[in-house]
């Protein structure tokens, strides 16, 4: 084997200890014994050997501490009643926006098949006649009289109270779906991480209160496509004839 130069012994010794280096890190990131000091992570890493068992006594410290909540009957009934109020609650939070979304999609679809009924002006613009004689743009403007007496009316045109009213249901649709998400993703998914974290779990009874009581305080109108209430809309099937209403 022909002599190595001293640039290629350099070359050599550097790979080596950067090899040393990354084992020496990933045996302290691990938690790992080398029999060599410590050298990368500090005793106060949450990656060092320290800090894991420092975490893993706080973890067991926070455990403790829910069994010792658990102990107290009012906190432990509240903390039963939390979680079966919160699954149900889910639950019809998630039929709920399945509902509105289904309806907002009819909705949408009939204003697009309106629309394509729609009578237009020559340069393309979809115009509509109101029930009192009235003739707009679909954005709500008035068409001059001089260009509404040029429109020929299609036999199907869809009637302007019923587009501009369809449009409304739209807009207080999409507002509800949004109050709905807020709601499932925001209150009671935050209500959910509390009560499933056993690391830092609801501290007293009066939390507890507060989240059930947030559950009926933060919930969204119901839902209730033609007159059924969301209880009763676990499989109901929305037609584009049937726009909810709101409480």
């Amino acid at each position: 084997m022909p002599d190595l130069t001293d640039a290629e012994l350099l070359t050599a010794k550097v790979a080596e200890k950067h090899r040393v280096d990354f084992d020496d890190l990933q045996n302290e990131i691990s938690g790992n014994a080398t029999g060599r000091l410590t050298r990368f992570l500090n005793a106060d890493s949450d990656k060092s050997a320290d800090g894991k068992r420092r975490n893993r006594e706080r973890q067991a410290e926070q455990y403790l501490r829910l069994i010792d909540l658990m102990k107290d009957p009012e906190y432990a009934a509240l903390y039963v009643d939390l979680g079966d109020k919160l699954g149900d609650t889910e639950r019809e939070a998630d039929t709920a926006i399945a509902l509105v979304q289904a309806e907002l999609r009819n909705v949408e679809q009939a204003i697009e098949e309106m629309e394509e009924r729609a009578a237009r002006t020559p340069g393309g613009r979809i115009v509509l006649r109101m029930d009192d004689g009235q003739v707009l743009y679909a954005d709500g403007g008035e068409v001059k009289p001089e260009i509404a007496e040029g429109i020929v009316w299609p036999q199907n045109a869809p009637s302007g109270d019923a587009y501009f009213a369809a449009n409304q249901q739209r807009t207080q649709l999409s507002d509800h779906l949004s109050s709905w998400e807020t709601y499932r993703y925001d209150t009671l998914g935050g209500i959910r991480d509390t009560y499933d974290d056993t690391d830092t779990p609801y501290q007293s009874v009066d939390e507890l209160r507060k989240a059930l009581g947030s559950i009926d305080d933060m919930r969204p109108d119901a839902v209730q496509p033609s007159g059924l209430t969301v209880a009763e809309q676990v499989d109901f099937t929305p037609t584009p004839q049937a726009f909810p209403t709101f409480n």
